[in-house]
């Protein structure tokens, strides 16, 4: 019996080394990167970051965090700058991996991100936001690029029909969240257009509901506003018309409050930013997202 136990946990020990071991930097692009290779024999999805908040900028690995990507084969990013704390590492520690990434063919190379604080920009009028994960309609162009690159691998090319098949159903689900967000923006009211967003992790979730961003809160992921700069927002709101500010619940800022509190309009708290890492964690996140959003503007 005893030879028997120590024969299955050989082969089981056996079976996970011979497992591709597939890092996705972020939770969303984790929860990509499962959809697209679901099904496919021989991978393992992880998540590197599993409880980073907002925006990974200026996030510095800790020593799990190296030894989760230690091994890797495989490391989807999102790309468009938002992995700075990966600059250098991979070729360290798991020399030879591949690189995804979800924002091939959908933002330019080499552009400046938003929400650095080498490159930080209130009103993002001169940079890209590289928050491509955080709407349904950029998340289905994001999938169908991981899909791509994916189904180009030579050690994938037996299992394209199915990277494929995979990439078509969830980008699809995706669209038609979309479709469902293009269908509230239509019926919304012009009074109701115009809004502030805490951070630039909304701005493409906002435009797909059918308003306008007019500014942000945050000028960086974790700085508030002074008492001066929160008095020039006030006048804003005041002199645009402006709905509603837009925010993370993981994200108390007593200045954001402040600011709505002062202005007389509501604070609507979206979870942009998924907790799981899986495709159904993620397209329940934006259908509850959006059932928000017209339970607030119903509510007027």
């Amino acid at each position: 019996m005893k030879h028997f136990a120590t024969a299955i946990l050989l082969s089981m020990g056996t079976f996970l080394s011979a497992q591709t071991k597939v890092i996705g930097s972020t939770i969303p692009v984790t929860a990509v990167a499962k959809a697209v290779l679901n099904g496919i024999p021989g991978y393992n999805v992880e998540v590197l970051l599993p409880s980073v908040a907002g925006c990974p900028h200026d996030y510095s690995l800790s020593p799990a965090d190296m030894k989760r990507l230690t091994g890797a084969k495989i490391v989807v990013i999102n790309g468009g700058g938002m992995e700075g704390f990966l600059d250098g590492v991979i070729e360290r520690v798991c020399p030879g991996a591949v690189i995804v990434d979800a924002s091939e063919g959908i933002l330019p190379k080499g552009h400046k991100h938003v929400c650095g604080k080498e490159h930080c920009n209130h009103h993002h009028h001169h940079a890209v936001n590289e928050h491509i994960l955080a709407s349904p309609a950029m998340m289905a162009k994001a999938v169908k690029s991981v899909g791509s690159q994916f189904q180009a691998l030579p050690e994938l090319k037996k299992y394209a029909g199915k990277v494929a098949e995979n990439t078509e159903r969830f980008a699809g689900e995706l669209e038609k969240t979309a479709d469902d967000y293009a269908a509230f923006a239509e019926a919304l009211p012009p009074s109701e257009k115009n809004v502030l967003i805490q951070h630039s992790l909304f701005e493409y979730l906002a435009e797909e509901a059918g308003f306008h961003v007019r500014g942000e809160i945050f000028e960086h992921d974790l700085q508030e506003p002074s008492a001066s700069d929160a008095a020039k927002i006030i006048r804003q709101i005041r002199k645009e018309k402006i709905y509603a500010i837009f925010a993370e619940p993981g994200k108390s800022s007593k200045m954001t409050e402040m600011i709505a509190r002062e202005s007389k309009i509501p604070v609507i708290y979206l979870e942009a930013n998924p907790k799981e890492d899986s495709p159904e964690g993620i397209l329940q996140m934006f259908r509850n997202d959006l059932k928000i959003l017209k339970e607030t503007v119903d509510s007027k």
